[in-house]
C-alpha cells in the first residue's frame, strides 16, 4: 500500500504535538489529519475511513485506553498506536492489552515513529488479508453461499451487501427452494451482528398452537403441559438476528405479538404479566403472495408493512439458467468431496437437459439431483444414465409439448409437476422428494391446480 493511500488520524490534546505529527506524516506521504480529544476522534471515524490512529494516552476526560477500547469495539480494522511519557509505560502496556498495536515514548523521535508505523501498517494489512481469506473460505461452503454470477444474481447480492449493515427489517420473496435462507444468512454474516446468534424459525413447521410458545416462550402453568418456564426463540436471538421463514404461516395471535415486538422491542412470554425488551433484527421470507393473504384476511397489513421495510426478491432458477452449469458443478464438487471421490465432469448433453428443465423445486431440486448423480456415477463423467429416469424421459418431451402448445413457464411448471406426480403413482411425498420441494409447497400447488378445475389423483399408500 502506497503512503499516499494510507489515512492516519492523530489524537492529542496538545495542539502543537498534534500539528507537528500531522506535518511529519504528510511530509512522508501519508494522508494525515489531527483532532484534539477522544470524542472528536470517534466522530471523525464515524464519517471517514481511517487506516491507523496515533493517540496520546492522556486526553482530558477520556484517556487513550478508553479510546483504544472504543476503536477496537466499533472499528476493528483500524490499527492503534499510543504515545506515552516514560513514567506511564505500565499504562501503555495496559493500552496494548486493550487492543493497541504498540506504544511510542515521548518525546516522539521521527525515526522511531516511522519504524513502528511501518510495522503497524504491515500487521494491519496482514490482519485484513487473513480476515478476507476467512470470509472467502466461509463463502465457499456450499451451505452458506448463494451461487451465481448472472446479472440478476449480481444485482441481488449487491443489494444484500448494501442493506446488511442496517438494522431494518427485511422481507425476502421467492419460490420454495430458491435460497431465501442463504440470503438471510448472508445478511446476518455481513451485518454488525455477525458475532451474535442467528436463529432460524420455519413458521410453517410449527403447529399454530405452539407458535407463540416457541417464539416468545412461556411460564410454568401457562397451559396444559407447560411444566416449567421456557425461553423463547426471540430471547435466544437477543443481540442478533431472527429469521422467520414462511412467515405467511404465522397464526393470527402470533402475528399480533410479533407486530408488538417490531414496534417497541417488547416480548412477553405466554402466561406472563411482565415484558422484557430485546434487541433483535428480524428478517422474514415467504413464497406466498402476502398482499393476497391480506385481502383474504389471513395476514395483518400492519405486520406486513413492518416486515416489508426492505423487500428483496430472489429469482427462480428458470430465470437464471445461465447459472445452472456453475451451480451444478459446485454441488458436484461438494458431494464428491464428502464421498471421497474425484469431482466428476458433466457431459454437454446433461448440461443441455438441465438448462431445459423447468425446475419447480429450484436450486433445492438441482442440489438433490446432483447428490444422486455423484452417488450413482461410476466413471467420473455424469451422463444421461446418471440422471433420474423421469428427468431425461420427460425433459425433451415436455419442452417439445410446451413449444407446440406455446405454454408459459408457469404452465410448463404445472405440466412437469403433474407429470412427475403421475410417474410417482400419485404419491405426494415421493413427488416432493423427486422435485426437491417441501410437502407444503407441493400441496399448495396441487390445491391451486384443483381449484383451476384439474382432476388430480393422489395415492398416499404407494
Amino acid at each position: 500500500m502506497e503512503n499516499r493511500m494510507i489515512r492516519i488520524l492523530v489524537v492529542d490534546d496538545e495542539v502543537s504535538q498534534t500539528d507537528s505529527l500531522v506535518i511529519l506524516l504528510r511530509r512522508e506521504g501519508f494522508k494525515a489529519e489531527g483532532v484534539y480529544d477522544a470524542d472528536e476522534a470517534l466522530g471523525y471515524l464515524r464519517q471517514r475511513n481511517v487506516d491507523l490512529v496515533i493517540s496520546d494516552l492522556k486526553l482530558g476526560d477520556n484517556d487513550g485506553i478508553w479510546l483504544t477500547e472504543q476503536i477496537r469495539q466499533h472499528y476493528p480494522e483500524v490499527v492503534v498506536l499510543v504515545i506515552t511519557a516514560y513514567g506511564t509505560i505500565e499504562t501503555a502496556v495496559q493500552a496494548v492489552k486493550g487492543g493497541a498495536f504498540d506504544y511510542i515514548l515521548k518525546p516522539v523521535q521521527p525515526e522511531q515513529l516511522l519504524i513502528v508505523l511501518e510495522r503497524a501498517l504491515e500487521w494491519g494489512q496482514m490482519r485484513r488479508k487473513v480476515r478476507e481469506l476467512e470470509e472467502r473460505l466461509q463463502e465457499q461452503d456450499g451451505h452458506t453461499q448463494f451461487l451465481g454470477n448472472s446479472p440478476p444474481v449480481v444485482r441481488l447480492l449487491q443489494l444484500v451487501d448494501r442493506i446488511a449493515k442496517s438494522d431494518s427489517s427485511v422481507l425476502i420473496y421467492g419460490e420454495s427452494g430458491t435460497g431465501k435462507e442463504l440470503i438471510a444468512e448472508r445478511i446476518h454474516r455481513h451485518s454488525q451482528r455477525a458475532d451474535q446468534p442467528l436463529v432460524i424459525v420455519n413458521c410453517g413447521a410449527l403447529p399454530e398452537t405452539l407458535q407463540e410458545s416457541e417464539l416468545f416462550g412461556h411460564v410454568r402453568g401457562a397451559f396444559t403441559g407447560a411444566m416449567k418456564d421456557k425461553k423463547g426463540l426471540l430471547s435466544e436471538a437477543d443481540g442478533g438476528t431472527l429469521f422467520l421463514d414462511e412467515v405467511g404461516e404465522l397464526s393470527p395471535s402470533a402475528q399480533v405479538k410479533m407486530l408488538r415486538f417490531l414496534e417497541n422491542g417488547e416480548c412477553r412470554k405466554v402466561g406472563d404479566t411482565h415484558t422484557e425488551t430485546l434487541d433483535v433484527r428480524v428478517l422474514a421470507a415467504t413464497n406466498r403472495d402476502l398482499v393476497k393473504s391480506i385481502q383474504e384476511g389471513q395476514f395483518r397489513s400492519d405486520l406486513y408493512y413492518r416486515l416489508n421495510v426492505i423487500p428483496i426478491s430472489v429469482p427462480p432458477l428458470r430465470e437464471i439458467k445461465e447459472d445452472i452449469p456453475l451451480i451444478a458443478r459446485t454441488y458436484l464438487e461438494e458431494f464428491a468431496a464428502k464421498m471421497g471421490k474425484e469431482p466428476p465432469r458433466i457431459s454437454e448433453e446433461c448440461l443441455r437437459l438441465l438448462c431445459e428443465h423447468p425446475w419447480p423445486g429450484n436450486v433445492r431440486e438441482l442440489r438433490n439431483l446432483t447428490e444422486r448423480a455423484v452417488v450413482v456415477d461410476q466413471d467420473g463423467v455424469i451422463t444421461m444414465s446418471d440422471l433420474p429416469e423421469h428427468l431425461h424421459c420427460q425433459g425433451s418431451d415436455l419442452i417439445e409439448t410446451g413449444l407446440k402448445r406455446k405454454l408459459s413457464l408457469k404452465e410448463m411448471e404445472k405440466l412437469y409437476i403433474l407429470s412427475t406426480l403421475e410417474d410417482c403413482g400419485g404419491n405426494r411425498k415421493r413427488t416432493g422428494q423427486v422435485l426437491g420441494i417441501t410437502k407444503a409447497t407441493l400441496w399448495r400447488k396441487l390445491n391451486l391446480y384443483q381449484a383451476e378445475g384439474r382432476d388430480i389423483e393422489v395415492n398416499e399408500r404407494v
